[in-house]
Formats: C-alpha cells, structure tokens, sequence
C-alpha cells in the first residue's frame, strides 16, 4: 500500500517474486510481472494514476491479502476518473505470486495491454 501511495513502482514491483503472476481482469491482461515492469512503472508516473486503498485484510497464515480501494486515472477520453478497485494476492515465502485486480477497466483500456 505504501508503494502505490508514494507512487513508487520500484518498491512495488520488489514486492513480487520473480515468475509472480499479474492478472488484470478489468483490462484482460495475464502476464508475468516481469514482462509487464515497464508499462506498469509508466502507469505510476502518470501524473492522474492513483491508488488508495481504504481497507486490506492479511490471512492468518499469512499466504493471502486482500486490499479494497479507490483507482484514478485518465479515462481513454483523457478526462479523470475513478472506480473502486479491489486486489487479491497470493503470497509464498514472504513474496507476492499473483496479483488479481478486479474493478470497472471498461474506462482504462488503452493503458495496459498483454505482452
């Protein structure tokens, strides 16, 4: 959370383990993080991209998260929006595996896009 709130996509992406995946299900990309690093280190320097999240939920054997949210971005019309975001993680010896966000990308749909 700290990583999205400073905007920092260096610390974000140090959180993954190195074949983790990252699911989109908004804008339908799966991929592995390695292969989507630069689009999503553009995405955080997007002047309008934002993510806040309001509540997050960590299972008790530590394995699982759950973050609940609010996104900001330019719209493909280029005027600002936001849409509440929801992230589920997978995590394996203290590193995220998977990443699936799930919220409206009928909106965002020129950002990111399968390698």
């Amino acid at each position: 959370m700290s990583a999205y709130r400073a905007k920092d996509a260096r610390a974000y992406l140090s959180l993954f383990a190195r074949e983790a995946d990252y699911v989109d299900f908004a804008v339908q990309v799966h991929a592995k993080i390695n292969q989507l690093k630069d689009e999503l280190a553009s995405s955080f320097q997007r002047e309008a991209f934002r993510l806040v999240f309001h509540s997050s939920f960590l299972s008790a054997d530590g394995l699982a998260a759950a973050l609940q949210g609010t996104y900001s971005d330019n719209a493909r019309s280029g005027e600002p929006v936001s849409v509440p975001i929801a992230s589920f993680l997978q995590i394996v010896e203290g590193k995220i595996m998977k990443e699936a966000l799930y919220y409206d990308g009928s909106l965002f749909k020129r950002h990111l896009h399968a390698a």
